[in-house]
């Protein structure tokens, strides 16, 4: 279960700050990563990564079609009782629950009791789903495996489950978290990550097998795949395994809280039988000499078929459950997550016929996963020759058809879209005969065209984005997560020039306080008259800064439960807004006053950028904002 790493305005000062430092060590480091030559090297590599990135323990198996090269922990399972990581170690693996669901779907498929194709307002009517475009657009079991419903993310009152049964039926669930299933844009156009999906899609196991969807998994696909102990409940078997999940950078411990989206984030399992699951995919289906699943269904499983850009041409993105990863030399097939305390991934190369798992008792950074995954290919891989999609000649002109700004179209959250708007827009530039993505505070990125509108980065093997007419006529740049719609770029930069501006206006009121108190202590300021008029804006911006405080310091598993602290963020967020009102009528009547100018004129711009905030703010419903609700 990820939650959204922002809720406020004020982070993007922290993210425009950080964003350059963090992708410039992103690719220096992943371009500098060793090749083991040895297990051993290999082992005290990640010992490295481990100990910069404070993890406590790692599970890890390396695995080939016919054997596993090796199985074993690294670190510590439980800090308190100084317990090692072994290769039958337990942990929460999150959303690579996803792959077990797609399987179980695709099984069904195979027994002819379900149609990946089929309508969902036909199978399971009783569904809260409000599709606008349901005549020409139906939501199918496919779109719920390839998050392309349109469905929003996971609130955070139905993500941990902190007051109902942990086996709470999950029709119930959907019912009672009904909010994200109403598609935000026609399905079967887009992808956006959706725990929800998962969620009916486990319902659809249960309905059509007649049973509760994690029995049907563990006796059609976990028990074939030989697996003892994993599952997606808390059993007498996996509990004494599982290790103590940890906070990142630290050894504080993160308590086992149920989640309500079982089939989304709730698997257990380790290294050793997870490993199974990857020998599995190498085999194309099958497991000893039986054939669990059909080749044809695995490969279904690893190329999406319902996104514009896969009906346009592209061929890797997220399929069912299983997506492609470009972070290496080869693109790699496989699914990772993060739920509280835990990181985890499998990934596997079918041309070279081997895969890994990495389980880590902590919500690792995404970075240390990728540098760890980075080193365990260069190992897998040494000495082998890789090769990438050759780059084809276009002209100037055929690339300048491309550039303009793609405006992100598919949130994953919806409440947060004013952040994605601000942030995550693209820039297409071409500069002679090549062509640039530009993002906001990120190095440059050349598109190396694999076809007449397929690119891949310079570092990627093969396509990994493509640029195609929308169904209206608009111009579209996709990749594996963004869809980007292009638009004019001068009110995007506008909007964001005018945000920061804005923030930084608001705290240079805070500043402005934090020095006139204590110079007034000392008697060294006469200006108590002026101080009002900046006193309202302070107090605007302490009370939005102190509810995004209050939101990063509360655990995930408390944010959807009405207490003091989220009573507190509601209380703050209306503070905040009514103070810049305030702070602006304090303003315009300081007009009709003996005040110095520049006072006036200041303290005017400092209660414009509050209340400018305060409405961008409420426009996106984050003014009131209760956390607890549905």
């Amino acid at each position: 279960m990820k939650r959204h790493p922002l809720l406020f305005i004020a982070s993007a000062l922290i993210v425009s700050a950080s964003l350059l430092s963090f992708s410039a060590h992103s690719q220096s480091s992943r371009s500098t990563q060793p090749t083991p030559k040895t297990l051993e090297e290999l082992q005290l590599e990640i010992r490295k990564i481990m100990a910069s990135e404070h993890i406590p323990g790692a599970g890890i198996a390396l695995v080939a079609k016919d054997r596993i090269l090796w199985e074993g922990g690294l670190g510590k399972a439980n800090l308190t009782a100084n317990k090692e990581v072994t290769a039958d170690t337990c942990f929460r693996v999150g959303a690579i629950s996803d792959s077990l669901v797609a399987l179980a779907l695709l099984k069904l498929q195979e027994d002819g009791k379900i149609d990946l194709e089929a309508k969902l307002a036909d199978i399971a009517p009783e569904l809260p789903i409000r599709n606008a475009w349901q005549s020409s657009h139906p939501v199918t079991v496919a779109n719920l495996l390839e998050q392309t419903a349109g469905f929003d993310d996971v609130r955070e009152s139905g993500g941990y489950n902190v007051s109902d049964p942990p086996d709470m039926p999950l029709l119930d669930i959907l019912q009672k978290f009904s909010s994200p299933l109403a598609p935000r844009w026609p399905p079967a156009t887009r992808m956006s990550y959706s725990n929800p999906g998962y969620g009916v899609a486990g319902y659809l196991i249960e309905k059509i097998s007649q049973g509760q969807f994690d029995r049907y998994i563990r006796e059609n696909i976990l028990i074939p795949l030989g697996t003892t102990y994993s599952d997606f409940q808390l059993t007498n078997l996996n509990q004494p395994l599982l290790a103590e999940g940890y906070e990142e950078n630290s050894d504080k411990p993160v308590p086992y809280v149920s989640v309500y989206l079982r089939p989304a984030s709730d698997f257990k399992s380790s290294a050793k039988e997870l490993a199974l699951l990857v020998q599995m995919f190498l085999n194309r289906g099958k497991v000893g000499e039986a054939q669990l699943l059909k080749p044809e269904s695995i490969l279904r499983m690893e190329y999406p078929q319902t996104t514009l850009a896969a009906r346009a041409g592209l061929k890797y993105g997220y399929g069912l459950g299983n997506y492609a990863d470009f972070s290496g030399p080869v693109v790699a097939h496989g699914n990772g997550g993060r739920i509280d305390g835990f990181s985890s991934s499998y990934r596997y190369l079918p041309d070279q016929a081997v895969g890994w798992v990495i389980l880590m008792n902590t919500s690792a950074p995404g970075e240390a996963m990728k540098n760890i995954e980075l080193l365990v290919m260069n190992y897998l891989l040494a000495g082998d020759s890789i090769s990438q999609s050759a780059p084809v000649m276009l002209s100037a002109a055929d690339l300048d058809r491309f550039a303009g700004y793609y405006e992100q179209g598919n949130p994953r959250d919806e409440r947060f879209n004013f952040l994605d708007l601000l942030l995550n827009g693209r820039r297409i530039v071409e500069e002679y005969g090549t062509l640039y993505q530009k993002n906001f505070f990120e190095p440059n990125q050349v598109l190396v065209p694999v076809s007449a509108s397929q690119f891949r980065l310079d570092q990627e093997q093969a396509a990994s984005r493509i640029f195609f007419t929308g169904e209206n006529g608009e111009m579209i740049y996709a990749d594996q997560r963004f869809y980007g719609v292009r638009s004019g770029a001068l009110w995007p930069i506008t909007r964001l020039m005018l945000v920061l501006l804005g923030v930084a206006l608001m705290a240079s009121s805070v500043v402005y306080v934090l020095i006139w108190i204590p110079l007034k202590l000392m008697g060294r300021t006469k200006t108590e008259r002026y101080l009002p008029r900046l006193m309202e804006p302070a107090l605007a911006t302490l009370s939005l800064a102190g509810a995004w405080l209050i939101y990063h310091l509360t655990p995930n598993w408390l944010l959807g439960v009405y207490d003091i602290l989220t009573a507190a963020i509601w209380f703050l967020t209306w503070a905040f807004a009514i103070f810049s009102v305030w702070s602006l009528l304090l303003a315009l009547r300081s007009f009709r006053r003996n005040v110095n100018p520049i006072v006036r004129i200041y303290s005017l711009l400092v209660a414009v950028a509050c209340c400018g905030i305060a409405a961008y703010l409420g426009y996106w419903h984050m003014i009131g904002l209760r956390l607890w609700a549905p």
